[in-house]
């Protein structure tokens, strides 16, 4: 009886992590980072402002400028 219940304990656990590790959906690839474009007025008319997006300068108008 004793060795039974270890025989379907062991196999209830295999079963376990062979569903844990096919039920990946890929989250391992998530960890990726995305790079962030930051753009900046070549003037520095307001210091060291960055933006997030292209467009121009709120003080003097020039073209906003990526960062490298």
């Amino acid at each position: 009886m004793k060795k039974n219940i270890i025989r379907i304990s062991v196999i209830a656990l295999i079963l376990n992590v062979g569903l844990v590790s096919c039920s990946s959906d890929g989250a391992s690839d998530s960890t990726e980072q995305v790079a962030e474009t930051i753009y900046y007025c070549p003037m520095e008319c307001e210091g060291e402002k960055t933006y997030n997006e292209p467009g121009s300068c709120a003080v003097c108008g020039m073209d906003l400028i990526e960062k490298e």
